[in-house]
């Protein structure tokens, strides 16, 4: 991995959301045809590729939260947030590394109020637009041997912003009550110097919403 996207990497690029599981909803209905749903959201982010395998993981992040405007068949996406706080120790000949991610990752809505427009299709809603403006700001922490090193960031206390970025998401998949949903692997790719970066994520077929370069 080229040392900035192993940067990234060790730095969360969150926006790389994996596997979102969705719970206790809120709704409350706006008007005769449209509902407005708030979810609580936890996520994994999984992290390949790392020198030698050593800070490769699946990390649980959150809390979060996203809405959901349902109106009839189309569907807005009028919040997302979600608050990443991730440790990655990496181990190599005797030396350790630990980096710990603290950071926050919001969307930006437009002037309509909404991060995101798609349909539902029966159970599934599928994303139309990028959710716009990803945002990523925090700090990261490194301790250890390797800081400033392989890509890892350097010694001590940094921030951290990402971003805005337009991240394309993978359809959600409704329980039959809308009380909860799942979104499989999406993956972030940045263009960078007339090439195509992976910040994060899983390599997938180029199916199913996935983003590939």
């Amino acid at each position: 991995m080229h040392p900035t996207a192993t940067r990234h990497v060790f730095a969360m690029a969150i926006a790389a959301a994996t596997f979102l599981f969705l719970l206790a909803p809120r709704g409350r209905a706006e008007g005769a045809c449209v509902d407005e749903v708030e979810y609580d959201v936890t996520s994994n982010l999984q992290i390949t590729d790392t020198p030698l395998g050593e800070g490769n993981g699946t990390f649980a992040v959150g809390p979060g939260r996203v809405i959901l405007r349902f109106d009839g068949a189309g569907v807005k996406m009028a919040k997302y947030a979600m608050r990443e706080h991730v440790t990655v120790t990496a181990k190599n000949i005797g030396f350790r590394t630990t980096v710990v991610s603290d950071t926050s990752t919001t969307a930006t809505p437009n002037a309509c109020g909404s991060v995101a427009e798609g349909t539902l299709e029966g159970s599934t809603i599928r994303w139309q637009t990028p959710v716009r403006g990803m945002r990523t700001d925090g700090t990261i922490t490194c301790s250890g041997s390797f800081c400033g090193k392989f890509g890892a960031p350097p010694r001590g206390q940094s921030s951290f912003h990402d971003g805005p970025l337009d991240i394309r998401f993978s359809s959600f998949s409704l329980s039959p009550d809308r009380k909860t949903f799942t979104m499989p692997m999406t993956q972030v790719w940045v263009r960078e110097q007339r090439a195509w970066r992976c910040l994060a994520g899983h390599a997938g077929p180029r199916a199913s919403g996935r983003i590939e370069a």
